[in-house]
């Protein structure tokens, strides 16, 4: 982890940065309007539940990083959060059908997502990493090679493949965890998911897998709302009060021991 956020260092300083210079204060958006609710007094977010640990159940009950950042920005608001969850890939479909108020779901925003819906400023960092098991031989991730690569369904990992020509074979699942779990058991070469997921699935779970190589790139996930819901600067500002608070700090130290914004 260290060696990552030696790498995503200068980046998340450029992201705090921004955060400072453009959220939001007050209620209701930058000019006045009301944000949109569901259900008045509810903040209902949704999140896929399968991404240890930014979402996920322990004896069936939702928890996880982006869980506890929701309940932070729901309390900041003033709002009682409802959480939901649904496979990744259809969780922007909800959101524009009005299932949900937003998606805190570490979407990462991306042109074709910013087409069909807004998002806020980004709310940690982090990178795309390849891991595989820990006696193969690999040194780094060659997208020219015939391997066996697991990734999620809708994820920006499935689309990065697509984009670069990637000539193996993608196998594709509904959870990040359960791709890192055939890489472990021998049924994929790798699996591609966020440096910070596999690491805990090192540390916690005690997988049988590394990381291989340095991350493919740096991405740095946001909170998702329907365009043009005026919701979006009432989450920025609530998202700047609880990094300056330190509740988002207290947060992350929980989960993965430092700040990873």
């Amino acid at each position: 982890m260290k060696t990552f956020r030696q790498h995503a260092r200068a980046a998340a300083a450029a992201l705090a940065c921004a955060v400072a210079l453009t959220a939001c204060s007050g209620s209701g958006g930058g000019d006045g309007d009301e944000a949109k609710l569901i259900t008045k007094g509810e903040l209902v977010v949704a999140m896929s539940g399968e991404f240890k640990p930014f979402s996920h159940f322990e004896n069936n009950t939702l928890t996880g990083f982006d869980y506890d950042i929701a309940a932070a920005i729901a309390d900041e608001m003033g709002l009682t959060l409802k959480p939901e969850t649904a496979s990744f890939a259809s969780l922007i479909q909800g959101l524009q059908s009005n299932r949900y108020d937003a998606l805190i779901a570490s979407m990462t925003p991306t042109d074709k997502r910013k087409e069909v819906v807004d998002f806020t400023e980004s709310y940690y960092t982090d990178g795309a990493q390849y891991f595989v098991k820990k006696d193969s031989d690999c040194e780094a991730f060659d997208i020219g090679s015939a391997t066996k690569v697991g990734v999620a369904n809708g994820t920006t990992y499935d689309q990065y493949l697509k984009d670069e020509g990637f000539k193996g074979e993608v196998v594709s699942f509904e959870s990040d965890i359960t791709a890192l779990e055939d890489t472990e058991a021998g049924r994929l070469d790798g699996t591609i998911t966020g440096l910070l997921v596999g690491l805990f699935q090192i540390q916690d779970a005690k997988r049988d897998i590394r990381a291989c190589g340095e991350p493919l790139y740096t991405e740095s996930p946001a909170v998702a709302v329907a365009k043009g819901n005026p919701l979006k600067a009432d989450i920025d500002a609530a998202l700047k009060s609880i990094k300056d608070n330190g509740t988002y700090a207290d947060i992350s130290n929980k989960w993965f021991g430092e700040d990873i914004s």
